[in-house]
């Protein structure tokens, strides 16, 4: 039995940063997209934007 979904077969290239491209590639690829991640050289700065202040010192890189 295959799991064919609404968007198997689409290949979609991820460039956004923080919350609403990244959101929106993670819907697609839930659907069956094929998504593939591109990040800076350092990485995303979403990872370590728990530890820049003003925001409060919280172990996991969620702020809400």
């Amino acid at each position: 039995m295959t799991t064919d979904n609404i968007f198997s077969g689409l290949k979609v290239v991820d460039l956004a940063s923080f919350i609403a491209g990244p959101a929106a590639a993670v819907i697609l690829s839930d659907f069956g997209a094929d998504v593939i991640k591109v990040e800076p050289p350092k990485g995303e700065l979403w990872r370590i934007a728990n530890k820049i202040p003003p925001q409060p010192i919280a172990p996991e890189p969620y702020q809400w």
